[in-house]
């Protein structure tokens, strides 16, 4: 998760640039005087305990990022023989 640093002063006059970037799962540290007050952090799912990840939705997600260029059944090193060729 991206952690940015901003001033209370930074956070009170951008509050709603502030509340959409910890939607889209940014981490922001609030500094009083060089300080560290405050994170603002993204809400986890009801439900969700601390540290774990739901990986139910992995291959929607991968397939979102790849569209579909993924070798299933290959391993990397096959993989990357083959994008390698000949040298």
């Amino acid at each position: 998760m991206k952690t940015t640093t901003i001033t209370t002063r930074e956070a009170q006059h951008n509050l709603a640039e502030v509340l959409r970037r910890v939607e889209q799962g940014e981490r922001i540290e609030v500094l009083r005087r060089k300080k560290p007050v405050a994170h603002i952090v993204p809400v986890r799912p009801a439900g969700a305990e601390p540290g774990k990840v739901d990986w139910s939705d992995l291959p929607a997600r991968l397939e979102k990022i790849w569209h579909g260029r993924m070798a299933p059944g290959h391993s990397t090193d096959e993989i990357l023989d083959d994008l390698r060729g000949e040298r």
